[in-house]
């Protein structure tokens, strides 16, 4: 593996601080990386130029989101480089932390709701949101797009809860069979 490294070193620490990454208010290693807060302020610029020169606002959105993906993309293929170069793993941080999740949440890998009524509500209303401003409106490629990624947040909220819920159910030791 690449974080392997020989005796008289010390061990990788996926959670410690490491220049690319932000880190949160305990000074670990955040999920965010550097270059995903680059690419959406990449983004966000774009559009903002991009409304200087009075741009059509399907061209703005999607030069904005191109540029942002782009300098996104490009930051974290550096990133990764120099991690292998450094002999770190680029996917340590994120092993680390699929690791911890699944070791407190009992072996699960996935997310588990506190409450997952509130989930599966919650993608009843995106998919309400999303049927209906598809229906009530005009039809255009905006309202598509819009009413395609609710629904597909609304999927996953309540594929989300259903599984919480069927967890829960087997893990229930005083249920009767």
């Amino acid at each position: 593996m690449g974080n392997e490294r020989a005796d008289d070193q010390p061990e990788h620490d996926p959670y410690a601080r490491r220049p690319g990454y932000v880190t949160n208010a305990s000074g670990r290693t955040d999920q965010v990386t550097t270059a995903a807060a680059f690419g959406v302020g990449a983004g966000l610029v774009t559009s903002f130029v991009l409304g200087f020169f009075h741009a059509v606002e399907w061209v703005s959105w999607s030069a904005s989101v191109l540029v942002g993906v782009v300098v996104w993309l490009l930051l974290r293929a550096r990133q990764r480089r120099l991690d292998r170069r450094e002999g770190r793993s680029p996917d340590a941080v994120a092993h680390a932390r699929d690791r911890a999740i699944a070791e407190a949440n009992g072996g699960r890998r996935f997310f588990v709701a506190p409450n997952p009524v509130v989930v599966i509500v919650m993608g009843g209303i995106f998919l309400a949101l999303g049927l209906l401003s598809l229906v009530l409106g005009d039809l255009s490629v905006h309202r598509v797009v819009v009413s395609t990624v609710l629904v597909a947040c609304a999927a996953f909220f309540i594929v989300q809860g259903i599984g919480t819920l069927v967890v829960r159910r087997r893990s229930d030791p005083t249920r009767m069979r």
